[in-house]
């Protein structure tokens, strides 16, 4: 960028007199005199040219000694001497050549000159207080522009001094004598050359300084060395890497500062001038008592005099290199626990099916979910989760080989991968001996804590091959096994709800909800104490376009594993109270029962969806039994057993369907509002010729009866079945014996034609008792409810 000063001109030879001398050649005397003063001029030029050479000299011995420095070679004070030399050496240069200006002077060199020299003192004296950091900027910000500045006017003037001196010497050349004219003229023209010779020079030192600034002050390594690794100069940088200065002892080499595996790479690019194609190197050099990475390049200068050997640049790419591994390693790494994610799994899982393909073997893939896992979060907290989980990965790996993976997928959910697996039975075992490790206590800040495993077991080849599906398919596995409490289970096509022809069956269940294709069938339940019929429960039906009669197993898992089963269990509830309100029109109310879903149970609106539709059918909520499993009730007693309470305290009465096939207590069945116990089928079905099934059968009615509830016996399939649940007092039956679930109008049909239940001894009993208004049974929570079911 031009200075404001550059056009002023140090030398300003007089045009009239030129003219003079041109015009007035006849007047040797005056001839002569213009000719002299005209070479005086000339003099004073060249003087003048010179003595500014000398300020940008002493400028340069200024800021060499500001670099010893800052690179900490000498102090402040040691340089202040020197300093105050050079700068007065400086100022009588430029007096000297200001007193050969016969135009508006080198003031402003004087300026350019002390600002630099105040910038310097200021940065001097922050390295003296220790500010480094602030010293650094403001060599930067202020010394560095200034001694460019001063240089760039320099220059100026110099160009302006020689153009004008040159130019006087020319004029003085045209005297009468010609051999003075000539000897001016050769003058001039020697002059000419050394002086260009010397804006050479001058031009040659500046980018010499220039080029060391830069490198003084980089950061990367500069060396120059020969072939054997020999170095021949240290840039600033490598000599405070390396602890040393060529100047203070014997040449370095290379080959024992560079980590031994990295030694033939280096000495190879030597030998060979470079890498191959230039592309650089990665080796280690020594800093202090550690190794850092450099990236360096070998450029051969040895036909270069100036630097006549190898030059070799290098480039700090250790902290580069380390966040690069880091971030690789979280982008595959689970942050919690340390172990793979699902991404690197699925990498090494490809690789191990590619392995497996080629080497004619098979891979397992066992899922693991933990149980119990959401207790502990809601219990203690989730730091004590988050404590268990880093211990799993240890606990599994105590049990695995090396080359196999435990992954981590979120949640309390992890991966193992078994590659070179023999067959199903090898991978069940492993996964029998990861639950037995898993069923053992952990120990967390003092805290006991259990937990246990279900585990789903998949092998290529058997199972499928591509690694998307054994994932998919060791999920579906998992899920059996937590659902059925089996611990460990490998997969089974038949368990599948997942496959391609259910997916496609759900579709068509999306459209079923909005195209009336459902519909309900309805199961008398009968009275044994009066042989009437007190109820009925709803049972789902669905009529497929193209495959027929779907039945309820086909479908409603399907619902229950996807968000479909609200609005199936709306439209259930919704058909059911059409039909209840039927009844009531016409004369013959009945209570009806209807199945919910364990994910109906984590609905908090329920209740209020429940109650909308009463009020939309205008069905009073007596009419209306909700049957639950107790499998649903303990997914999540706590909130399960809060919103029974509520639809309880709406008048709506609840069951418990196939109880004894679950875990409630006596403690959580005292607690929850329920009006009616259903003894499972499977215990029903068999309680005739298994004497155990018939003891628990008679015991839970007993149950019932002593909680003040109503025990219905469902899967009644004969006679003898039904006399023996009339002895044991049972209060109500379905099943096949006495009817199979019917549309509408067959059960109202079915129902006008109900003859009642043959009379037996202690049914005529429980009649007469309750004709003459005694005490026949009536269960609790049923006020209300037509024929006392």
């Amino acid at each position: 960028m031009p200075r404001p000063f550059s056009g002023v001109r140090l030398l300003r030879p007089s045009r009239t007199l030129a003219g003079t001398v041109l015009l007035t050649g006849a007047v040797f005397g005056l001839a002569v005199a213009g000719t002299l003063e005209l070479k005086g001029l000339g003099e004073s030029g060249v003087q003048a040219e010179r003595d500014l050479q000398g300020v940008a000299t002493e400028l340069s011995t200024q800021d060499a000694l500001e670099w010893r420095v800052i690179s900490g070679r000498l102090s402040p004070e040691d340089v202040q001497p020197e300093l105050a030399e050079s700068r007065e050496r400086a100022r009588a240069l430029i007096s000297r050549a200001d007193a050969a200006d016969s135009g508006d002077g080198v003031a402003p060199i004087t300026a350019l000159h002390d600002a630099y020299a105040d910038a310097v003192d200021e940065e001097l004296r922050l390295l003296a207080a220790g500010e480094l950091e602030e010293a650094e900027e403001f060599d930067e910000a202020e010394v560095d522009p200034a001694y460019a500045a001063a240089l760039e006017v320099l220059t100026e003037y110099g160009k302006d001094i020689s153009a004008d001196a040159a130019r006087a010497r020319s004029l003085s050349s045209t005297g009468l004598v010609l051999t003075v004219v000539l000897s001016l003229v050769l003058t001039a023209v020697v002059q000419s050359r050394r002086k260009r010779a010397e804006v050479r020079r001058q031009a040659e030192r500046r980018s010499e300084a220039r080029y060391r600034a830069l490198v003084d002050r980089s950061s990367d390594l500069v060396v120059v060395t020969d072939r054997t690794g020999t170095a021949g100069y240290l840039s600033p940088s490598a000599e405070r890497l390396f602890d040393r200065s060529l100047a203070s002892g014997p040449a370095l080499d290379l080959s024992e500062v560079t980590h031994p595996q990295d030694r033939p790479v280096l000495a190879a690019a030597l030998a060979a001038g470079g890498a191959a194609e230039g592309a650089p190197l990665e080796i280690r050099l020594r800093a202090g008592l550690g190794w850092r990475t450099f990236e360096v390049s070998v450029q051969d200068l040895t036909a270069d005099p100036a630097v006549a050997g190898l030059v070799l640049t290098g480039h700090d790419v250790t902290d580069r290199q380390a966040l690069q591994q880091e971030l690789e390693h979280r982008a595959l790494h689970d942050a919690l626990t340390g172990l793979p994610n699902r991404a690197l799994l699925a990498d090494r899982f490809a690789q191990a099916l590619r392995t497996a393909q080629r080497d004619e073997q098979s891979v397992g893939l066992l899922l693991i979910d933990l149980d119990r896992f959401k207790e502990i979060n809601d219990t203690l907290g989730h730091h004590f989760g988050d404590e268990l989980l880093r211990q799993v990965g240890p606990r599994m790996a105590g049990v695995l080989r090396e080359a196999d993976t435990i992954a981590r997928l979120g949640g309390d959910e992890f991966a193992v991968l078994l590659p070179g697996t023999a067959g199903v039975d090898d991978a069940v075992q492993v996964a029998e001996k990861l639950q037995t490790a898993l069923s053992r206590s952990f120990q967390v800040e003092g805290v006991e804590l259990d937990v246990e495993a279900s585990i789903g077991v998949v092998l290529s080849g058997e199972h499928g091959a591509e690694a998307m599906t054994l994932m998919q398919r060791a999920d579906v596995a998992m899920y059996v096994a937590k659902q059925r409490n089996l611990g460990v289970f490998p997969y089974d096509p038949s368990l599948d709800t997942h496959s391609p022809e259910r997916l496609s069956l759900l579709g068509d269940l999306r459209r079923a909800l909005h195209d009336d294709e459902l519909f309900l069938q309805y199961q008398p339940k009968v009275s044994l104490s009066t042989g009437e019929v007190c109820g009925a429960e709803a049972l789902l039906r669905w009529a497929h376009p193209d495959r027929g009669l779907v039945p309820p197993d086909a479908f409603v898992p399907l619902a229950e594993n996807t968000g479909l089963i609200g609005p199936l269990t709306r439209r259930v509830l919704d058909l059911a109270l059409a039909q209840v309100r039927r009844w009531a029109e016409q004369g013959r109310p009945l209570q009806i029962s209807v199945n919910l879903s364990a994910r109906n149970l984590l609905d908090d609106r329920l209740d209020t969806t429940v109650a909308g539709l009463l009020a939309e059918h205008g069905v009073a909520p007596q009419l209306l039994k909700l049957e639950v499993t107790e499998s649903a009730i303990m997914a999540d007693p706590a909130r399960a057993a809060e919103l029974l309470r509520r639809l309880h305290a709406r008048g709506i009465a609840i069951a418990i369907d196939d109880f004894g096939a679950g875990y409630t207590s006596l403690g959580q069945l005292k607690n929850l509002p329920v009006s009616e116990l259903k003894v499972d089928r499977s215990f029903v079905t068999t309680m005739q010729s298994d004497s155990s099934d018939s003891l628990i059968v008679r015991s839970v009615i007993e149950l019932s009866h002593n909680l003040g509830l109503s025990a219905v016996a469902e899967g009644v399939e004969d006679a003898e079945t039904l006399d023996s649940l009339t002895a044991y007092s049972c209060d109500v039956a379905q099943g096949y014996h006495l009817s199979r679930p019917m549309a509408a109008d067959a059960f109202d049909a079915w129902r006008a034609a109900w003859p009642g239940l043959p009379p037996t001894p202690s049914r005529i009993t429980a009649v007469v008792a309750a004709g003459d208004g005694g005490a026949a049974r009536a269960p609790s929570g049923l006020v209300d409810t037509p024929a006392g079911c």
